[in-house]
């Protein structure tokens, strides 16, 4: 069982995603990682180092104010018309709460993050002016990670547990400004199967690659070919009568990331001032997996469109994280 958690340790140390606090002479089974004295703070520790925790914010931060080339949302009557747009994350404060389990061999790890940056629209004006428009905000997101005892060595404590299996990523703005919330992703994996989630931070992925854990969790993490397409399917219920915006964040890197907006599909009235939305990928412009094998996030991005087409009102979002792998 050690060799295996080394083995995965020197995996995350290999595609760049893993920092572990470790000398540079002896590896992450020799020395405990800085400032780790117990059990608690190493289950805290590799939640928060996690290859798909470590990454799950950077699928939703642009590194520039990108184009606006997902289409257009029609003739509308907006404030603002945006021509480019990007959210820029200035800050991640991290906190993890670990509970263990009855019978001591299974733990879970609740990870939360406030997400404060801004969201940068240039667009044009009703008078023609291009301008520069800054929308602060304040994001929360929260995952869970569970943790597989493996051993009980008092000498290398900080080895006794390891992650095995994750949640997706639920976030988005905090009330009273959260006027749009995703409730539904189907997901169709590699082998022509789905993973439907209503309750993100309730649906399990097992790190099928470890072998250490064969629990009654629904689904394996997807795991995708490179250049494979995609197919995915997102639900969610809004308060503005207006189309909202949703895209599909995937991969990383100037060159691996992308930005696809969804196709709308459905629409229901509720009746109550909400309304139930279907969005997919395009058939016409079908996406497909990069050519960058490692850990990354599905990033479901929903935004309001007065979000991006006024100046004045409150940023609004719901965005869902789902792991992945490429190999």
């Amino acid at each position: 069982m050690k060799s295996s958690f080394v083995t995965l340790m020197s995996a995350f140390l290999l595609t760049g995603l893993f920092v572990a606090g470790c000398s540079k002479d002896e590896g992450p089974d020799e020395q405990a990682p800085v400032g780790v004295t117990d059990e608690e703070q190493a289950m805290k520790y590799f939640a928060e180092n996690d290859a798909f925790v470590a990454n799950d914010e950077e699928t939703f931060t642009d590194a520039d104010v990108e184009p606006f080339d997902y289409g257009t949302f029609g003739k509308v009557d907006a404030a603002i018309t945006p021509l480019r747009w990007g959210r820029f994350v200035s800050n991640v404060a991290v906190t993890v709460t670990t509970t263990i389990q009855p019978g001591d061999t299974m733990a879970i790890a609740e990870v939360n993050k406030e997400i404060t940056g801004t969201l940068k629209i240039r667009a044009i004006t009703e008078s023609g002016d291009t301008v520069t428009i800054d929308k602060p905000f304040v994001d929360h997101s929260k995952r869970n990670i569970i943790f597989k005892r493996v051993d009980r060595n008092t000498k290398k404590y900080w080895l006794n547990w390891v992650p095995v299996a994750t949640s997706l990523v639920d976030g988005g703005t905090v009330p009273p400004n959260d006027q749009i919330n995703i409730t539904q992703i189907v997901l169709y994996t590699s082998n022509n199967d789905t993973i439907t989630v209503t309750n993100p931070t309730e649906y399990f992925l097992r790190y099928r690659w470890l072998n250490l854990f064969h629990g009654g969790w629904r689904k394996n993490v997807p795991e995708y070919l490179a250049g494979q397409a995609l197919k995915l399917e997102v639900t969610l219920v809004s308060a503005s009568a207006d189309t909202d915006f949703v895209a599909l964040r995937y991969g990383m890197g100037a060159s691996q990331r992308k930005r696809v907006r969804l196709t709308l599909t459905s629409e229901t009235d509720n009746g109550d001032g909400t309304f139930t939305r279907v969005f997919e990928i395009s058939r016409i412009a079908p996406q497909y997996v990069h050519f960058h094998r490692g850990y990354f996030h599905l990033g479901l991005d929903a935004m309001t469109k007065a979000t991006l087409f006024d100046d004045t009102a409150p940023y609004s979002v719901s965005w869902w994280g789902i792991p992945y792998r490429v190999f």
